[in-house]
């Protein structure tokens, strides 16, 4: 089963495994299918996520599928699941954290900066929101955030072939952001 937030001690910045470098947490809201949860697991672990959490709600369970796309990472990689995203990101972000959400199409994003995630840099704790796959980011998590990124394309994109799965998205934005992660190397 998930974790729950409220039974986890809050790491605080240069505990555990991340040593001196800031945590990046890795929320993931409404993912459905359990390759892509699976993946998204393998992802974060190999990269350097420090925390998983997703929304218990409308979220796919953590199921023997799922462990076997995540190839055992969810064996080894404690996963969190809270009941109130808005809240605990409103929390996050009074704590110091910064929110970032993600989105593969910048033109439906309103009020909130868009940035491509090579021009990413962090300087503080920050959190990295993946939407659901047909969905994206809902509009009240979208407004939580401080910057969503995007991933450039590499060419004029056809119509219908014009986003990435989710687990493949996530790949590229963690590892983008985890090259510059401060004391990333050190």
């Amino acid at each position: 089963p998930f974790r729950s937030l409220r039974d986890a001690q809050e790491p605080q910045p240069g505990d555990g495994d991340s040593g001196s470098r800031q945590p990046l947490w890795l929320v993931l809201e409404h993912i459905q299918d359990p390759m892509n949860l699976g993946a998204l697991l393998r992802s974060a672990y190999f990269l350097g996520v420090d925390r998983v959490v997703a929304t218990h709600s409308n979220s796919c369970p953590l199921t023997p599928v799922v462990s076997k796309a995540s190839a055992g990472a969810m064996e080894v990689f404690d996963v969190y699941s809270t009941d109130d995203l808005q809240g605990f990101l409103k929390a996050k972000i009074a704590e110091g954290w910064e929110v970032v959400g993600t989105v593969s199409r910048p033109e439906d994003v309103e009020d909130v900066p868009v940035i491509s995630c090579s021009e990413f840099r962090w300087d503080k704790p920050v959190i990295v929101v993946i939407g659901s796959e047909g969905e994206g980011l809902s509009l009240e998590t979208q407004l939580q955030c401080q910057r969503m990124l995007a991933i450039p394309p590499g060419r004029a994109l056809h119509p219908g072939i014009d986003s990435l799965n989710v687990s493949v998205a996530a790949g590229i934005l963690l590892h983008s952001i985890c090259s510059r992660r401060p004391g990333h190397g050190d």
